[in-house]
């Protein structure tokens, strides 16, 4: 079994998702990043595309709308202006 570490996604309207799980891949302004457990702190901006969410349970799709991403501590929060399941 893979990893896992604390997931939050958040929108002005509340939080969408909150979780474990063992892998993220999200847009960035400058492409496509993969987050995995024990990744280096990081922030950054977000763009607009497809978010993947692996867990223990299966795979969770969705689109997000521009924002930032922040890992620290074991924890991606990405703080973004709209979420939805794809």
């Amino acid at each position: 079994m893979s990893a896992s570490f604390q997931c939050t996604i958040m929108t002005p309207s509340g939080p969408v998702f909150e979780g474990e799980v063992t892998y993220v891949s999200f847009p960035a302004w400058d492409g496509q990043y993969g987050v995995m457990a024990g990744m280096a702190p990081m922030l950054g901006k977000l763009g607009s595309g497809s978010l993947t969410i692996d867990t223990a349970e299966g795979r969770t799709d969705m689109r997000l709308t521009g924002g930032f991403a922040h890992m620290q501590g074991g924890a991606l929060t990405l703080l973004t202006e709209h979420a939805e399941a794809a």
